[in-house]
């Protein structure tokens, strides 16, 4: 893959690989293995391509969480979330959070793993372990990620 510049020094750019430290947003927790960068000679590191973070937002969201297994939100004021297969109530489990771990693939990189650490519900019915909803994780993702790539000292841009 070719590389732009360095924005900061305008020096040549590789592609290397790092891992996030955990990026949250309420209850979400976002860790990327394997996150390939752009980094120059002096060390400064970028995306590979200015679009990459809005990529990736859109892979997650588009892509890989509708896969999770959810539970359907109900209620306007006080939430209930219900089992996405037989549609019981959805209870805590005592360790009610889960890390689901992604592979994503895009055009002209190696592939990476996204790891989502959240809480899950245990279905009433037929005991199915899941998200509490789409919606509410979907919500929280893009703040997740930006602090993942903080962690990583990926200015934006």
């Amino acid at each position: 893959m070719n590389t732009r510049p360095c924005h900061q020094c305008d020096g040549e750019t590789t592609v290397r690989t790092v891992d996030t430290d955990e990026g949250r947003a309420e209850a979400l927790g976002l860790v990327i293995r394997e996150l390939p960068i752009a980094v120059c000679g002096e060390g400064h590191r970028q995306f590979v391509r200015p679009a990459f973070p809005a990529e990736l937002l859109d892979h997650l969201t588009k892509e890989d969480e509708p896969e999770l297994p959810s539970g359907e939100e109900k209620g306007l004021i006080r939430k209930h979330y219900r089992c996405e297969d037989c549609h019981a109530e959805l209870t805590p489990p005592e360790d009610h959070r889960h890390t689901f771990v992604v592979n994503v693939e895009l055009d002209a990189l190696d592939a990476f793993r996204v790891e989502l650490t959240m809480p899950v519900y245990r279905c009433g019915g037929c005991g199915k372990l899941q998200v509490h909803s789409l919606k509410e994780m979907r919500k929280h993702t893009p703040a997740a990620l930006a602090h993942a790539f903080q962690s990583a000292d990926i200015p934006p841009g």
